[in-house]
């Protein structure tokens, strides 16, 4: 085996016909992360001239000329193959202190143990504790198995759901009944989704800074966004759901019609045979017919004041590999009731179907699987998709230089003490 430098053609080549390859691991991921002033290394493995492993690096200065490393969601390897793992290591260990490297992180994009919908180990289930040993035993240190959301991390803790070679119509069926009811609603109400082209992404940021100011948090900013979609091309998709208030009155006045039409049924058969039961399904329509009254005035008060075409929500979508990703989404509050979230996700779920994709990811969730969770809402969101709780294996970091990393680690400890 050899450990070798690689040119962008030669990673390229690997890491779009790597099985398990992913978002993080391309040249794409490289050159965004260029833009954000990191420098970029190729390397890998050969075997008889043939790559049988590799992996992006970006570094930045920390200290000096000491520079932090880091492989971003980990190497295109079989880690299960502790003798090519242990190689890999050892000669990307000196391929980093030739470079001034100071420290070295990854975080593999790797489940760690099999998980229930309410993060509880399954037993008898996978287990990939070998592999964290086997960093463990290389020397790396592991950052912990933190649960909640870390701004500065990739999350450790995702929701995804397989689809296991179901048809769109078998996937819909599996999911719990508030999704398939909020499926239909937003398909009822004729909520309408289609894809940004770049120079509409104006619209995807007035979504994402109303979502950012409302959950108190700081995102990206539109630079970052469009980077992104200059980037990935063909693998991104900005979607964007709307929904004209003229089309939503309309429905409403269909359900009107309808339930006028048995509430004089139920007063024909109550007027001729007069029956408790009668009277209940009587007054039960009567009061749908109240209902659907207000829903129309409230619909044309809302036309008046909010717009005829109303923005809902909007999403960065990643389909890559065998998977679709949602990276990140926005919603308006005011709009939860049109239930555009659903809307935007089925349609890409449709779509990653019917291009043969394997799974649909919506990414980062706190591990925290109780109402003391920021995010538990969010999480009950993602859980209406029966799908799976994937718990990953975390950030390992790599001391390169134990004395420049000691006095880093010594200074940026009082540069903190500093700013409390």
């Amino acid at each position: 085996m050899l450990f070798c430098e690689l040119n962008e053609k030669e990673f390229e080549q690997f890491s779009t016909s790597y099985p398990e390859k992913n978002i993080w691991q391309t040249t794409q991921m490289a050159h965004l992360r260029e833009k954000r002033g990191f420098t970029v290394y190729y390397v890998g493995i050969k075997e008889e001239d043939k790559i049988i492993a590799a992996a992006m690096l970006t570094s930045n200065p920390s200290l000096g000329k000491y520079l932090s490393f880091q492989s971003v969601r980990g190497f295109l390897i079989d880690y299960s193959n502790t003798e090519l793992l242990t190689f890999f290591h050892h000669h990307l260990i000196e391929f980093i202190k030739q470079k001034n490297g100071m420290v070295f992180r990854i975080d593999p994009y790797l489940p760690y143990v099999e998980r229930d919908l309410d993060g509880n180990e399954v037993k008898d289930g996978f287990s990939n504790r070998p592999i964290f040993d086997t960093f463990l035993s290389l020397g790396y240190k592991h950052t912990g198995f933190f649960r909640g959301n870390i701004n500065t991390l990739e999350p450790r803790w995702m929701y995804q759901i397989p689809y296991k070679g179901r048809t769109p119509e078998e996937l819909l069926a599996s999911f719990e009944r508030k999704t398939i009811r909020s499926i239909h609603k937003a398909e009822k109400y004729h909520v309408t989704v289609r894809e940004l082209p770049f120079d509409q992404l104006d619209l995807f940021m007035k979504v994402m800074d109303h979502t950012e100011k409302r959950r108190g948090f700081t995102g990206r900013g539109k630079e970052y966004y469009e980077n992104l979609y200059k980037i990935y091309k063909d693998d991104i998709t900005f979607l964007y759901t709307e929904l004209k208030v003229d089309d939503y009155i309309a429905s409403l006045q269909e359900d009107l019609n309808e339930m006028i039409k048995e509430k004089e049924t139920a007063q024909k058969k109550y007027d001729a045979m007069p029956s408790t039961k009668m009277q209940n399904k009587l007054q039960l329509a009567s009061n749908q017919v109240d209902q659907l009254h207000e829903k129309i005035q409230e619909a044309q008060k809302l036309k008046e004041t909010d717009g005829e075409v109303l923005v809902l929500a909007s999403g960065t979508i990643f389909t890559y590999g065998d998977e679709t990703m949602c990276l990140i989404s926005g919603v308006y509050d005011k709009y939860m009731k049109f239930a555009a979230p659903y809307a935007m996700h089925w349609y890409m779920m449709k779509k990653s179907i019917a291009m043969g994709q394997k799974r649909y990811n919506l990414y980062g969730i706190s591990g925290i699987f109780d109402e003391s969770a920021d995010d538990y809402g969010v999480y009950l969101f993602k859980k209406g998709f029966n799908g799976e709780v994937i718990e990953l294996m975390g950030v390992f970091d790599y001391v390169v230089n134990p004395f420049m990393y000691k006095v880093y680690d010594s200074l940026r400890n009082i540069k903190h003490k500093i700013l409390k």
